[in-house]
């Protein structure tokens, strides 16, 4: 069992079906005609990206950081470059039945941010920094990402009508969900991140500063939750993000693998499942 969820969550599956339900919730949440091909684009995309990322020179050399997430990853690194290539072409394929729905240009902005995420291309004192390591930028960069392609996306493949002030919010209420989470992973790299010279938010203003940061984007979350929805989805995006908030109350450096990769990612997977339920 343990070699199973090993490789579901290390190998980027279970976060790349987070993504995916994440998609589906937009679908749900708009009330609109769910299309599989989306949904499976975002999946293989995230597969792609995640294990391309786990691949780079610029991780190998962090090899005396190994948690036991990161010793599975160097034990198969094989695995994870057929999945990249598989996932790659996947993205292909789908993307070859959307494209006339979905000009490529939307894809920019995402792929440069995600691609340049690991690699170092902007010029620091020392040499070449990646985007990740421009201080306090990088839990921006992944909730902008994972907010713009699982809510943008579903939409403009849709042809939704949507005014630009719901979807302004609709953007703002998911990025700061995927904001919270994300800065709980900032506390479980965090003396990695000050051995590497990663400048984030727990390890410049301490961890109990990052959790009332989760906190408060949670609030706002729910906040914007309550005045923007009126269905059974309001029920069921509040309780997502009091779910997840205390997975934040006990998200501390020590904590094992497992309760990041499945407990903290897997609360985007909840809130979908939530939503889901709440709306049958």
């Amino acid at each position: 069992m343990k070699k199973l969820t090993d490789f579901l969550f290390y190998s980027s599956i279970f976060i790349s079906l987070c993504g995916l339900a994440l998609t589906a919730e937009t679908y749900l949440v708009a009330r609109i005609p769910l299309d599989w091909r989306v949904g499976f684009l975002i999946f293989f995309a995230t597969l792609f990206l995640y294990n391309l990322d786990s691949l780079l020179p610029y991780k190998t050399g962090q090899q005396h950081f190994l948690s036991e997430r990161k010793k599975w990853i160097f034990g198969h690194r094989r695995l994870l470059l057929g999945l990249a290539v598989f996932s790659g072409m996947m993205v292909v394929a789908l993307y070859a039945l959307l494209y006339q729905l979905v000009p490529f240009w939307f894809f920019i902005p995402f792929l440069v941010i995600s691609i340049f995420y690991s690699l170092p291309v902007l010029p620091a004192a020392k040499g070449f920094i990646p985007l990740r390591d421009v201080p306090l930028l990088k839990v921006f960069l992944v909730a902008l990402v994972w907010s713009g392609l699982t809510v943008l996306l579903p939409l403009l493949v849709s042809g939704a009508e949507i005014g630009l002030e719901e979807l302004s919010r609709f953007l703002l209420r998911r990025f700061l969900f995927i904001f919270a989470l994300t800065l709980l992973f900032d506390i479980r790299d965090l003396q990695k991140d000050k051995r590497t010279g990663t400048v984030t938010f727990p390890g410049e203003f301490g961890v109990p500063f990052a959790k009332i940061l989760s906190f408060s984007a949670l609030a706002f979350f729910m906040l914007l939750t309550l005045f923007q929805e009126t269905g059974n989805e309001r029920i069921a995006l509040v309780l997502s993000a009091v779910l997840a908030a205390l997975v934040v109350v006990f998200s501390e450096e020590d904590r094992p693998d497992y309760y990041y990769a499945g407990l903290a990612d897997g609360m985007m997977l909840l809130q979908f499942l939530l939503v889901w339920l709440f709306m049958v």
